[in-house]
């Protein structure tokens, strides 16, 4: 399986991240990213996330769950939305949770130059417990604000 590199190129660039799972009565959990990379190896994206910051979301985050990731270009409102089943849920390595660290580092700037400060971002970018999500990506779509938003890119596979 593969990504286009354009595609993969973008998850895991200076890019905000949330997600979504669901429960068993189809209520969306959400979660944010610090993070993700898609691993040409494994054919997997990783999103790498708080387990104590988003308990509910982790709770419905388990192998064979569907997941929706948004990632989006806070300077110009890109977005793609990458839809797929959960394989796996780990805690991080020491990898990992360096580049999240980087993560943070790159994005805390570039949101204080948009107006958004650290304390507004305090929860949202949390790296304590920090887990990864492998999942495998079925479907990509456009959720770039205007006429083409919620269109499919393409369908993977």
């Amino acid at each position: 399986m593969e990504l286009e590199d354009s595609v993969a190129s973008f998850l895991s660039s200076k890019v905000m991240i949330i997600a979504a799972t669901r429960d068993q009565t189809l209520k969306a959990h959400i979660g944010r990213g610090c993070g993700a990379f898609f691993d040409n190896d494994a054919g997997d994206v990783v999103l790498l996330s708080s387990a104590s910051q988003w308990p509910e979301f982790f709770a419905c985050a388990v192998k064979g769950a569907p997941i929706a990731v948004t990632f989006v270009e806070p300077s110009s409102y890109k977005a793609i939305q990458v839809k797929g089943q959960i394989n796996q849920v780990v805690p991080a390595t020491s990898e990992q949770r360096e580049r999240a660290a980087r993560y943070i580092e790159q994005m805390l700037p570039l949101m204080a130059g948009l107006g958004v400060n650290r304390l507004q971002l305090s929860t949202v970018f949390a790296d304590d417990a920090l887990a990864a999500i492998r999942f495998w990506p079925a479907d990509l779509f456009v959720q770039t604000p205007g006429p083409s938003a919620g269109e499919p890119m393409r369908r993977i596979g």
